[in-house]
C-alpha cells in the first residue's frame, strides 16, 4: 500500500492555548502537512470553516469562553461546514462520562486524549485517511442536496469492495433513509445484521419502521436495543419518539429521563424532554430539561427564543411567577435579531400571568403575541404550536383549533410532526379537535393531488397548474403541496413550452421549500429539471 500523503490535505488547528497549537502543528508540519490553518477559539474555528474547506479539523474540547468544540463539531455539521469527506478529530485532557458521552453523540471520526505522540496522530490519521477515501465527489453531491446523486457515487465506490466498504454502507444507508429509499436500507441493514450483530444497523432498521409508520415494530426494536445496551443513548431517543407517536406520553418523558441522566449534554434532548415533562405536569423536570438547555445553547447554533419561553413556563408552572416573568422579558432582547423572539415573549409573558391568576394582564399579552406576530415573515410551525398552547391555557379554544390547523396544514404528512401536535392538543384539551382536524385537512390535501394528477393525465396542464398553485399559496409552508405544483408547471412547460413566468412560477416554489426544509430529498430533481427548462428559455445558453 502507497504511503499517505500528508501533504495534499487541507488542515486546521483549534485550540485555545498557543502553545498546544504550535505543538500539533509541529507535529502534522512534520508529517509532511504544509497547508495548516489555526483558531483560538470556536468562533474563529467557524469563521474559517465558512471560507474554505479543510480536509481534517483537530479542535479542542475546552475551548474557553464561548463554544467548546462540542458546539464547533455541532454548527460545522448543521451548517455543512464540513461535510462526509472531512476528517473531525476531538482532542481533549478531559475523560468525563458527561463529556465523552455529550461528544460521541455528535459522532466525531476519531478522539486523541492529550497528551498524545506524534506516532499516535501519524497511525489515526493514516486509517481515518482510508476510512474517508473518495468522498469528495459524494460530498459534492451531498452539499447540492442531490442525495439520488449521492447514493450512485456510493453504488460505484462499493462495487470495487474497497477496504472502507463498511464507512461507505453506512453511509449510504443514512443516505437512503433521508431519501426515502426505504426498501434499499432495510435490505443493507439485514445484509449487514446477517454478518455481524451491530446497533447501528439495528437501529436504521428500527428507523425505517418509524419511517413507514408501524410504531410497533420500531418500538420492539428499539426497546430491545435498550436493554441489550444500556449505554446507547441513540436507541433512548428513537424509542421515546415512537412513545410520542404512539400517544404513550409518560412513558415517552420517562425514557428521555434515562437518557438524559446518560448523557445531559445534547439540547434537543433536555427540549423534549422539558416540553413532554411540562404537558405531562411534571414541573420540577420541565424546569430542570429547560435550565439546562438554556444553558447549552448558550454558545450554541441550537440557541432560540422558543428554549427560554419553555424555561419561563415551566418556572411559572412551578409557582415562580416573578422569575418566569423575568425570564420573558429578556427575551426579546436576547434575540433581537430573531423576528419571531417578540411572539415567544409575549405568548409565554399570556401563560403566566393566566398562571397567576390575572386575566386581563394575560389578555392583553396574548393580543401583543398576535401583534407581534402578525410582523413575521410567516407562520412557521414551531410559532403555530407556541400560539395554540398560549390561547388554549386562556380558554381560546377556537383560535387555537385555528392555529393547529395551519400548521397541519403546512406539515399534513410530517407524522413526527403531527404526533407533537396530538401531544399539544393533548394537554391543552382539544385533542378531539385536532384528530379531526389532521384527518380532514390529510384527505382534502391527497384529494386535491389526486386531481392534479388526473388532470396532467388528461392533459388539461393550464387546470393542474392552476389548482395546485393556489393550494400551495394556501400552504405556503407545505413541502409537498409546492413541490408538486412546481411539478405540474414543469410539466407544462415540456408539453406546452417555456415562459419566464411559469419559470418564476417554479422558482417561488423551490424557495419555500428551501426555507422550510432545504434537505428535502426531493428537491434536487426538480431543480434539475428546471435548470433544463430555463436553459431552453435562454436558448441554450
Amino acid at each position: 500500500m502507497a504511503p499517505a500523503d500528508f501533504s495534499s490535505k487541507t488542515y486546521l488547528v483549534v485550540d485555545d492555548f498557543p502553545d498546544m497549537r504550535a505543538v500539533i502543528r509541529n507535529m502534522l508540519s512534520s508529517l509532511g502537512a504544509t497547508r495548516l490553518d489555526q483558531a483560538r477559539d470556536g468562533k474563529e474555528a467557524i469563521a474559517l470553516m465558512e471560507r474554505k474547506h479543510y480536509d481534517v479539523v483537530l479542535c479542542d474540547y475546552n475551548l474557553g469562553a464561548g463554544k467548546d468544540g462540542q458546539q464547533v463539531l455541532e454548527e460545522a455539521r448543521r451548517r455543512s461546514l464540513i461535510g462526509v469527506d472531512t476528517i473531525f478529530i476531538m482532542v481533549t485532557a478531559e475523560n468525563t462520562r458527561e463529556m465523552v458521552m455529550g461528544a460521541v453523540e455528535y459522532a466525531p471520526d476519531n478522539y486523541l486524549a492529550k497528551p498524545f505522540t506524534k506516532d499516535l496522530i501519524k497511525s489515526r490519521l493514516i486509517k481515518l485517511f482510508e476510512r474517508k477515501a473518495d468522498l469528495a465527489a459524494v460530498n459534492r453531491a451531498l452539499t447540492a442536496r442531490d442525495y439520488n446523486a449521492a447514493i450512485n457515487e456510493l453504488d460505484r465506490l462499493i462495487a470495487a469492495r474497497p477496504r472502507n466498504l463498511a464507512e461507505l454502507l453506512r453511509l449510504k444507508t443514512d443516505l437512503c433513509l433521508s431519501a426515502n429509499r426505504l426498501d434499499e436500507a432495510l435490505v443493507i441493514y439485514d445484509q449487514v445484521l446477517q454478518g455481524r450483530d451491530l446497533n447501528w444497523a439495528h437501529l436504521g432498521k428500527g428507523r425505517v419502521f418509524f419511517q413507514r409508520k408501524q410504531y410497533g415494530e420500531a418500538r420492539e426494536i428499539f426497546a430491545h436495543l435498550v436493554e441489550l445496551d444500556p449505554n446507547y443513548v441513540a436507541a433512548y431517543d428513537w424509542l421515546a419518539r415512537t412513545q410520542v407517536a404512539e400517544q404513550a406520553f409518560a412513558e415517552a418523558e420517562q425514557t428521555l429521563k434515562k437518557a438524559a441522566r446518560l448523557s445531559p449534554r445534547y439540547v434537543e434532548r433536555q427540549q423534549r424532554l422539558g416540553d413532554l415533562a411540562l404537558d405531562n405536569g411534571d414541573g420540577e423536570t420541565a424546569e430542570g430539561a429547560f435550565t439546562r438547555a438554556v444553558n447549552l445553547a448558550k454558545h450554541s447554533v441550537l440557541n432560540h427564543p422558543v428554549l427560554h419561553a419553555s424555561l419561563a413556563k415551566a418556572k411559572s408552572a412551578n409557582g415562580k411567577h416573578d422569575e418566569a416573568l423575568k425570564v420573558a422579558a429578556k427575551i426579546a432582547s436576547t434575540f433581537a435579531d430573531d423576528p419571531e423572539a417578540a411572539v415567544y415573549q409575549a405568548s409565554a409573558a399570556a401563560t403566566i400571568h393566566s398562571n397567576k391568576g390575572d386575566a386581563a394582564a394575560a389578555a392583553k399579552a396574548l393580543q401583543e403575541a398576535e401583534a407581534a406576530l402578525a410582523e413575521t415573515p410567516e407562520l412557521s410551525a414551531g410559532l403555530a404550536l407556541e400560539m395554540a398552547r398560549a390561547c388554549a391555557r386562556l380558554g381560546e379554544t377556537e383560535r387555537a383549533s385555528g392555529f393547529l390547523q395551519k400548521a397541519i396544514a403546512n406539515n399534513h404528512d410530517d407524522h413526527e410532526f403531527l404526533a407533537e401536535v396530538l401531544r399539544v392538543s393533548h394537554e391543552s384539551g382539544i385533542a378531539e379537535e385536532a384528530d379531526v382536524a389532521i384527518r380532514g385537512i390529510q384527505q382534502e390535501i391527497i384529494k386535491t393531488n389526486n386531481t392534479g394528477v388526473r388532470l396532467i393525465r388528461e392533459g388539461d396542464y393550464e387546470a393542474a397548474v392552476a389548482l395546485l398553485h393556489q393550494a400551495a399559496d394556501e400552504m405556503p409552508g407545505n413541502k409537498t403541496i409546492n413541490l408538486n405544483a412546481a411539478k405540474a408547471c414543469i410539466i407544462k412547460m415540456e408539453n406546452l413550452g417555456v415562459t419566464s413566468e411559469d419559470v418564476q412560477q417554479v422558482r417561488r416554489c423551490i424557495e419555500r421549500v428551501e426555507k422550510s426544509a432545504p434537505d428535502d430529498w426531493r428537491l434536487a430533481d426538480v431543480k434539475t429539471r428546471l435548470r433544463e427548462i430555463a436553459l431552453k428559455l435562454n436558448g441554450g445558453s
